[in-house]
Parts: C-alpha cells; sequence; structure tokens
C-alpha cells in the first residue's frame, strides 16, 4: 500500500478532485478511459470551432464552476448572455421567460394561467427540500399548479425526462429545478454563461495544470477492478493488465460502474440500486435560426424529443459560421432509442421536427451528428435521498464521488467541482488522522 490516491474518471469531478489532492501536494494519478480529460462535457468541432456533443451552460450562482474558470485564468473566454425559453405545444412555440408570456400561454385557459404562475411563485419560496423527497413531483405541482397546468406543461416534462418512471420522481428534485432557474434570474432577465470557443479549453487547462502540479493524468487508461487486500483498497488494475498502487482509490464514474469493479462480497447495495437515464442528443448545423428562444421544452408526447437547445440563440453564431441546435431526449434502458442506430435517430427527429416546428424545412439542415451516452444521470425517484450511498464508502480507502450523489441539485459542472473537491477533502483528512495515530 502507498499513499498515493487513484483517481478514476477524468469527468469535471474527478479531475476536481485530483487537483484539490495535487495541489495539496499529495501523490495523485488520475485515470480516464478516453483520450482526453471532460467525461460528458465531450466535443467535436463545428466550422472549426470546439462545440459540446451534449448542450453545457453555467449559472451566475454557480460560483464552484466559476471559481474554477477563474483560478485557471479563463475567465475572459466565460461570457454571459441573455437567455430565453420556450413551450412547443399544439404546433406552435410559445415564448415562457416572463409571467407576461405565462399569461399568453393559450394551451391553458386565463385561469389555469394565473394559478400555475402564482404557485410556481409560491413553490419557488419553499427553503427546505428534505420532505419533499418524499413527495411525487406530480402531486406537488398539481397541488400547487392545478391539475390542468399539471396535463398541458409539467406531466409531458416529466415524461420527456423520464419516460415511464415520470409519476415516481420526487417534488424535491423538482424543487432544485426552480432553485436553478431562479438562480438563472437577474434585474433585466435571465443570462446563462457560455467559454466562448467551447468548454474543452478548461478540461485542457486542468490537464495542463495537474501536470504541472507533478499528477500523473493518464489518458486511454481504463480501469478494469479495484484491487483489496484484506478487504482495504490496494490497487487499481487497468484494462490491458498493469495496475496502478494506491493507498486511497477516488471513484468518480457512473455509479452502476462502481459495483462490478469491486469483490462481490464488497459491494454497497446502494451502488447497485440507482439507475440511470441514458440521453441522445442530435446537434444539427441549420441555414437558419431555428425560433428565437435558446431553450424550448417539448410538451407534445406525439414528438420524440423532449427538447430544443438552440445554440446560437444564445451564443454568436459568428463562432460557427452556422446556426447550431440540439435536440435532445432522455431514456432508460428499455427504451427503444437505446439501442436504434443513431443515424437512423437523427433522420427520424429531422423528420418530426419538419410536422411540428412551424417554418422549420429540412433542406435547412447542413449535418446532423447524432450523440449517445447510456449514463447521463441518475433516475431519481420517490424517496431517493435514503438511497444515497456516501463518499467514504465501507471499504477502507475506497471513496466515491458521482453525479448519483448530487440531489436534488443538478449534475452540472458546478456541482462536479464541489463534489470533487469536497471528496479530496474527505482523502487529505483520512490520511492526515492516519498520519497522527501513526
Amino acid at each position: 500500500m502507498t499513499g498515493r490516491t487513484v483517481v478514476i474518471g477524468g469527468g469535471i469531478g474527478g479531475a476536481a478532485a485530483a487537483l484539490r489532492l495535487a495541489r495539496a501536494g499529495q501523490e495523485v494519478v488520475l485515470l480516464e478511459r478516453s483520450d482526453r480529460l471532460g467525461g460528458l462535457v465531450a466535443s467535436f468541432e463545428v466550422g472549426g470551432t470546439p462545440l459540446e456533443c451534449f448542450y453545457h451552460h453555467v449559472f451566475p450562482h454557480e460560483h464552484h464552476v466559476l471559481g474554477l474558470v477563474d483560478e485557471l485564468g479563463l475567465s475572459d473566454r466565460l461570457e454571459w448572455f441573455p437567455s430565453s425559453v420556450a413551450v412547443l405545444a399544439g404546433g406552435r412555440v410559445w415564448p415562457f421567460t416572463s409571467p407576461l408570456d405565462l399569461l399568453r400561454f393559450g394551451p391553458l385557459p386565463f385561469r389555469d394561467r394565473l394559478r400555475t404562475g402564482l404557485g410556481a411563485l409560491r413553490m419557488g419560496r419553499v427553503r427546505g427540500w428534505e420532505a419533499l423527497d418524499g413527495v411525487a413531483a406530480r402531486d406537488w405541482l398539481a397541488h400547487h399548479t392545478g391539475r390542468r397546468a399539471v396535463d398541458v406543461v409539467w406531466g409531458p416534462l416529466l415524461r420527456a425526462k423520464f419516460g415511464a418512471a415520470a409519476a415516481r420522481v420526487p417534488a424535491a428534485w423538482m424543487w432544485g429545478r426552480f432553485q436553478q432557474r431562479a438562480g438563472a434570474r437577474r434585474r433585466g432577465g435571465e443570462v446563462l454563461g457560455y467559454m466562448r470557443g467551447g468548454f474543452r479549453q478548461l478540461f485542457d487547462a486542468l490537464d495542463a495544470e495537474l501536470r504541472r502540479l507533478g499528477a500523473d493524468v493518464r489518458t486511454g487508461a481504463a480501469a478494469a477492478r479495484i484491487v483489496t487486500d484484506s478487504g482495504v483498497v490496494a490497487a487499481v488494475e487497468l484494462a490491458g493488465g498493469d495496475a496502478v498502487e494506491g493507498g486511497s482509490v477516488i471513484f468518480t464514474g457512473s455509479l452502476p460502474a462502481l459495483g462490478p469493479l469491486v469483490p462481490d462480497v464488497l459491494r454497497d447495495r446502494r451502488w447497485d440500486g440507482i439507475g440511470g437515464l441514458g440521453v441522445v442528443c442530435v446537434v444539427l448545423e441549420l441555414s437558419r435560426p431555428l425560433g428565437e428562444a435558446y431553450w424550448t421544452n417539448v410538451c407534445d408526447d406525439r414528438v420524440p424529443f423532449g427538447g430544443v437547445i438552440a445554440h446560437t440563440n444564445l451564443v454568436p453564431v459568428e463562432d460557427y459560421g452556422r446556426h447550431v441546435a440540439y435536440l435532445s431526449r432522455y431514456y432508460l434502458e428499455d427504451d427503444a432509442v437505446a439501442t436504434a442506430d443513431p443515424g437512423v435517430t437523427a433522420s427520424s427527429w429531422v423528420a418530426a421536427l419538419a410536422e411540428a416546428w412551424p417554418g422549420f424545412d429540412p433542406d435547412h439542415v447542413l449535418a446532423a451528428h447524432p450523440f449517445r451516452t447510456a449514463y447521463a444521470a441518475p433516475l431519481v425517484t420517490v424517496g431517493y435521498r435514503d438511497r444515497i450511498p456516501p463518499l467514504a464508502s465501507h471499504v477502507p480507502g475506497l471513496y466515491v464521488a458521482t453525479t448519483a450523489q448530487i440531489y436534488p441539485a443538478d449534475r452540472g459542472m458546478s456541482e462536479g467541482v464541489r463534489l470533487g473537491t469536497e471528496v479530496a477533502e474527505a482523502v487529505l483528512a483520512d490520511a492526515g488522522r492516519v498520519a497522527g495515530v501513526r
């Protein structure tokens, strides 16, 4: 056993954990299975500019990631843009950013619009979320905004995100979304941040800083097994057969992937008990803008995707030389889209967009890039709080910091930085206690 810490996973959480440890003078090995750091913030290029395969932005209140951006000297690349929200319902795109937009939202009768607005204000003022973990989101929303609002707005949104599990989503999760939306509001409207030239710059800077601090950053290195000796962490075996010794291991991948890495006798049932949501994003390069809003929620069960994120309605189109939009859908593992050919999915979604979106023509599409990942978020259901595993596992030396432990906040980059830093602090504290005993 050594004093080295091995971090499995080079997404934002793993990179943040490795950075904290390296800055504390600890010996760190960071393992990332792909060819560069980033995790779900992977990117490709459009018009020569890096663009995320799965949409990303930051909120003004997300001080953990904003602090990291500043520390790495990238604050001048992060810009703030006015955001806007819309709803696609009944063959029409309805603006849905301001209270006035809600009052004009035709799919709801006027009385229900008023009730929805007042209910949203009340829900947004709730300060404690713990009691909401045991309440279904649909019931909470119906109580405050009415059953008709659930049928027209909230229900389709929950189904688009959680599919057949929508009825079991806890109100605490929805509360977290209200808090997140509130964090984007500034005088004059909502604003969101984006790093001009893509968030790839953030991970390239993390890679460079880790190496400068002496960390051993290994890309193309997939963990195959966490080796234990008498029930205590001893090493990580790689897919190629090599082993990296370490007295501490921090796992930051998708939670369901942890169990198979350890001996069956040491598996925590909570690691296997939380399901996941996959996601498909079809990135469209377009000759014309797709509407006016940045984010459009699809409240129409006949449309096969749940969100339209018009990236260049937020970021200047000049960055790419063409308009860019994402069509997005989360899915459960038994959903047909989980195994469908991504190219076929992209073609069918473009056809569906042409039927549902006013003024859109498939001829506007210059290129379509489908991306899919089997695990993008945890599947949160009523009572989720009690199923979250701790950062310090029951296996001495094994720490767990995954998106499944971020609740009820969203599993965005800022929460990843927070969780990665927190687990690194736990490793340092435990190492200090051991040193004190010696």
